[in-house]
């Protein structure tokens, strides 16, 4: 690069500045750094300690070279309990790091996908937020034509009527063409909203489901049925609500659970089934329960002379994958590519339900790892409980595209 005053290191701070706005991936960021002095100096903003959004940036950047930009993070409210921002805790380095969010929220995140969460508002206004990137979204009002959230309204609970949402695709890469999804009035329907329409698609699904969790498998909406029917159902169509259901019930196992959808780095569909126990707790009148253990199934093909029906085949092991499990977007990583993360197990967050018995008390202590193999359990990528007294953790994976 030479010293000469034409050259690099003599772009405008200004420039540098913009470039860095840009800059999104942290090996790209080494690359950036590695241009001259002057840029490593504008990057790490060492020429101005203490200040400027490169600080924050520096910060952001050391998560994502911490998770690999991919593995989901634990997010909780920070030790003083602020609504101004919330701890990001890695698995990979064991660190927490406080960031800001983009606006106030002191209320539970009731989804999580592709590195956005969910807030509602009382006004029932819906905001995807990037606590990374410090981008919002905000999207229709969530006004049910049932206006069976008024209950909700009245108490002052309002961000207990949706269980649980979730994104097609990341908007800051498809603006034009990504869905959302949410499960809604005590877990039993659906609303989805399309990119570009004004208004949420309510759909009234043709038998009574108990939705526990949905995912977008091969570009279409299925959800799956913890307590009624026990079904599998796919959306073909969130304009008109056109359901199919493409998997016969099976029976449920005995006692209290509920079921999540993952897909895995293969391709394929698994349900795992959460099993609940309950467990005395002197300091609460309510019902508390936690995890006991989990079982996984895929989604298989079984041939026969007449036809190909699909089923749920019991699995005793997933492999090198991982799962992340919870009010977020449930997730499958490959384990070997992260350090401190480990194959055939399962990360779970707590169980959040928003009825008796299940009523949540604060954040629980029902936050952990299960290990497949060995069926046991273990919380070691658990931080200090003192973070989490008042709202439940829920995983997000950092994404700076926004």
């Amino acid at each position: 690069m030479g010293d000469s005053k034409f050259g690099w290191a003599w772009l405008p701070r200004e420039l540098l500045d913009l470039i860095l706005d840009y800059v999104v991936e942290f090996p790209d960021y080494v690359r950036f750094c590695s241009v001259c002095t002057e840029w490593r100096l504008t990057a790490l903003d060492e020429d101005n300690p203490g200040g400027g959004n490169h600080q924050l940036q520096k910060q952001r950047l050391c998560i994502l070279k911490a998770c690999g930009n991919k593995l989901p993070m634990l997010v909780f409210p920070t030790k003083d309990h602020s609504e101004d921002k919330r701890s990001f805790y890695s698995i990979t380095d064991g660190k927490i790091y406080d960031l800001p969010l983009p606006l106030p929220y002191g209320r539970r995140f009731f989804g999580s996908s592709h590195g956005w969460l969910f807030t509602i508002e009382k006004s029932m206004a819906i905001t995807l937020v990037n606590p990374f990137s410090g981008k919002t979204i905000l999207l229709p009002e969530f006004k049910d034509p049932w206006e069976d959230y008024q209950l909700w309204l009245d108490n002052d609970e309002y961000e207990r009527f949706p269980g649980k949402g979730i994104l097609s695709s990341d908007p800051s890469l498809d603006p034009d063409s990504y869905q959302v999804a949410i499960i809604h009035l005590d877990v039993n329907n659906l609303a989805c909203f399309k990119s570009g329409e004004k208004d949420w698609n309510f759909l009234k699904v043709k038998k009574e489901y108990h939705f526990s969790d949905v995912v977008y498998h091969n570009g279409l909406l299925h959800g799956v049925d913890s307590r009624g029917t026990g079904e599998l159902v796919r959306v073909d169509d969130v304009t008109a609500g056109i359901e199919t259901i493409i998997v016969p019930p099976r029976r449920n196992s005995e006692g209290i659970r509920t079921d999540y959808l993952v897909t895995t780095q293969e391709g394929d569909l698994l349900r795992v089934q959460r099993h609940l126990e309950d467990y005395d707790n002197e300091d609460d009148d309510w019902l508390k329960y936690r995890t006991s253990g989990f079982k996984v199934f895929k989604l298989a093909q079984e041939h026969s002379i007449e036809q190909v029906r699909q089923k749920w085949t019991a699995i005793e092991s997933i492999g090198d994958q991982a799962l992340f499990l919870g009010d977020s977007n449930s997730e499958c990583v490959l384990a070997s590519h992260f350090p401190g993360c480990k194959p055939n197990c399962i990360y779970y967050t707590e169980y959040y339900y928003n009825t008796y018995p299940f009523v949540p008390r604060g954040a629980d202590d029902d936050v952990g790892m299960f290990n497949l193999e060995t069926r046991t359990f273990g919380t070691h990528y658990v931080p200090d409980p003192a973070h989490m007294p008042l709202l439940p953790a829920i995983w997000i994976v950092p994404n700076l595209k926004g």
